[in-house]
């Protein structure tokens, strides 16, 4: 999804994953409406937003151990490979606050790996990431999709997923 900055990406996305209630009519998945009953689907959904979710105090490994738990309990070793898929291995117990901003967005989106959500709702999740590490994310996504999984990106920059099927919505005035 594309559009001009206050054209709407992030409320819909909001509005997608159960964040926001819409002004009018009803978001369903697999015929169960969202914010009736979102106890039953919040499993599968998984919201990366502005606000990254990182707590700075914690370390990657730390934080990808808490997110873990409040989905799918993932084990110490998955949150590793999680990190190191998204070229943080290395950096998995140094404490969140001497991170950059591009690590900062590479742990908030490890996130993705360590739970059995198959909805991902990013929004500008390219923001702070450098050549390697958007490279990382586009693989992540174009994984999420042949595992059947959706995922609804808010962007300023175009995708490069090869072999995926994307459908792109403009919310350009």
């Amino acid at each position: 999804m594309q559009g001009p900055n206050g054209s709407g990406k992030t409320s819909l996305i909001r509005i997608l994953c159960g964040l926001a209630r819409p002004a009018s009519g009803r978001v369903t998945w697999n015929d169960t409406d969202v914010h009736r009953d979102f106890v039953s689907i919040r499993d599968k959904i998984n919201y990366v937003g502005h606000r990254r979710g990182v707590c700075d105090e914690l370390t990657p490994l730390e934080n990808l151990l808490f997110a873990g738990d409040l989905h799918t309990r993932q084990t110490h070793n998955d949150c590793l490979a999680a990190l190191e898929k998204v070229g943080l291995g290395a950096l998995s117990n140094t404490v969140c606050r001497k991170l950059s901003a591009g690590q900062i967005q590479r742990a908030a989106l490890a996130r993705l790996l360590v739970t059995d959500a198959t909805l991902w709702c990013l929004d500008e999740p390219f923001t702070a990431l450098d050549t390697q590490g958007r490279a990382i994310i586009e693989s992540m996504l174009s994984d999420n999709a042949k595992n059947g999984g959706i995922s609804v990106v808010a962007t300023h920059q175009p995708l490069s997923l090869s072999g995926s099927n994307i459908k792109s919505l403009n919310l350009d005035g």
